[in-house]
C-alpha cells in the first residue's frame, strides 16, 4: 500500500483524467446519436432493435468505451511503465530498496485501478445521463426498467476486465521494443477485433465473459513475464 501511495504521488495523471472526461462526453454524445438512428427509416430490423432500446444503446456505448479506454490504458501504460524502464530513470528505479517485481506490480495496479474506475464512471454515468434525457425528451421508444440498469452494471464490469486484459497484453508487446506506437497499435488492434462482440454483449454475454477472463489472465501472465525480465535486467 505504501508503494502504491508513492507511485501515485510521483505520477501526474491529470492529463489522463481530462482524457477520460473527454471520452465520457463523446460517449454521451454518441448515445444520443444512436437514439436518432431508428428515425432514419433503416429497413434492417436488427439495427432498429439495437438502437431503439436502452440496453441496446448502452451495449454500443460500452463497445466504443472498450476501444477508447484500451487506447488510453496503453498510452498511460507506456508512459508510466515501459518508458520508465527504457531510459535513465531505470537506474533510479533499481536503487529502490525493494524488489523490482514489486515496483512493476505497483505500477500495474495503479494503471488498472485508474482505468477500472474511469471506465465504470464513464459508462455508468453516460447511461444515467442518457436515461434522464431519454425520458424527458422521449428519445427512445422504450420503457426504462430496473433490469436495464442491472444489465449496464453487469456489462460494465465484464468490459472493464476485458479492457484491462487488452491493455496488459499490449503493454507486454510494447515492452519488447520499448515502443509507444507498438503499445498503442496493439491495444487498438485487439479492441477492434473484439468490438463487434462487445456490442452484442446482451446476446453473447457468456462468450464475452469467457473471453474477458481468458484475456485478463493472459495479460496478467504476460506482465508476470515482463516483471521477470525486469528483475533480471542489467543496467
Amino acid at each position: 500500500m505504501n508503494l502504491l501511495r508513492l507511485e501515485l504521488k510521483k505520477t501526474n495523471i491529470k492529463s489522463y483524467c481530462f482524457a477520460a472526461v473527454a471520452i465520457f462526453v463523446c460517449l454521451l454524445g454518441l448515445a444520443h446519436i444512436f437514439a436518432w438512428v431508428p428515425s432514419l427509416g433503416t429497413p434492417d430490423p436488427n439495427v432498429v432493435a439495437q438502437f431503439s432500446t436502452y440496453k441496446g444503446i448502452s451495449a454500443m456505448s460500452g463497445a466504443i468505451a472498450l476501444m477508447a479506454f484500451s487506447s488510453l490504458a496503453s498510452a498511460m501504460g507506456y508512459r508510466y511503465v515501459i518508458k520508465e524502464y527504457s531510459g535513465a530513470n531505470v537506474v533510479l528505479l533499481f536503487t529502490y530498496p525493494i524488489s523490482r517485481k514489486k515496483t512493476v506490480w505497483a505500477k500495474i495496479q495503479l494503471l488498472t485501478a485508474f482505468i477500472s474506475i474511469t471506465f465504470l464512471l464513464a459508462t455508468m454515468g453516460c447511461f444515467v445521463f442518457f436515461a434522464i434525457t431519454g425520458r424527458l425528451f422521449s428519445l427512445v421508444d422504450d420503457t426504462l426498467q430496473l433490469m436495464d440498469l442491472i444489465l449496464v452494471i453487469r456489462n460494465a464490469f465484464v468490459l472493464v476486465c476485458l479492457t484491462n486484459g487488452i491493455a496488459l497484453c499490449a503493454l507486454r508487446i510494447g515492452f519488447i521494443k520499448k515502443s509507444n506506437s507498438m503499445t498503442v497499435i496493439s491495444a487498438i488492434a485487439f479492441s477492434m477485433l473484439l468490438v463487434n462482440l462487445a456490442a452484442d454483449i446482451n446476446n453473447s454475454f457468456g462468450t464475452v465473459l469467457g473471453l474477458s477472463v481468458i484475456i485478463l489472465l493472459a495479460g496478467s501472465l504476460l506482465i508476470y513475464n515482463m516483471a521477470q525480465k525486469i528483475e533480471n535486467m542489467e543496467v
